[in-house]
């Protein structure tokens, strides 16, 4: 049966795979300006999953738990299609290069943000939604972010073997 609370430690492990692919990232690319910029978004992570853990046993669902347990397979589905909300399945040993590593990053925020948005229908709570809407404000800076560092790449501005992969 899925719960509220269900919801809250899967956001919580979306951050933590966040987090963790950010710190070793960070061991494997050059220069004080991307291990910093990687940082950050770890640093980030972390308190978005503190956040989320915070929240447990506050939410309340604007569905009954039934209604959760019968639609939420399905709507995650349906949102998601095959991809599994987790860094955990990507096989970076096949990435070649700096701009796929971004692109993976970007794909990983992305459906983080997809997410935490289809978690706004569950909240009654207005604080609990206005901590939610400023990780969703925050998760697509970071998008920003790394569509900066792709497009530096691209234009030159930052070597692609500035990252070590």
């Amino acid at each position: 049966m899925f719960t509220p609370n269900d919801l809250i430690d899967i956001a919580a492990k979306m951050e933590k795979n966040g987090q963790a692919i950010y710190l070793e990232s960070r061991k494997k690319v050059a220069g004080p300006t991307l291990k910093s910029l990687l940082q950050w978004m770890a640093d980030e992570e972390a308190a978005h999953r503190e956040w989320f853990l915070e929240q447990k046993d506050t939410w309340k669902s604007s569905a009954n738990d039934t209604d959760l347990e019968t639609m939420l397979p399905d709507v995650i589905k349906d949102m998601m299609g095959d991809k599994t909300l987790s860094l955990d399945d990507v096989d970076f040993s096949q990435i070649r290069s700096a701009s796929d590593m971004l692109d993976t990053f970007i794909t990983f925020e992305n459906d983080t943000i997809l997410f935490y948005e289809f978690l706004q229908a569950f909240i009654q709570d207005t604080q609990a939604l206005a901590g939610l809407e400023k990780i969703i404000k925050e998760e697509k800076n970071h998008v920003e972010k790394l569509t900066e560092m792709t497009q530096a790449i691209s234009s030159k501005k930052i070597n692609e073997q500035t990252f070590h992969l």
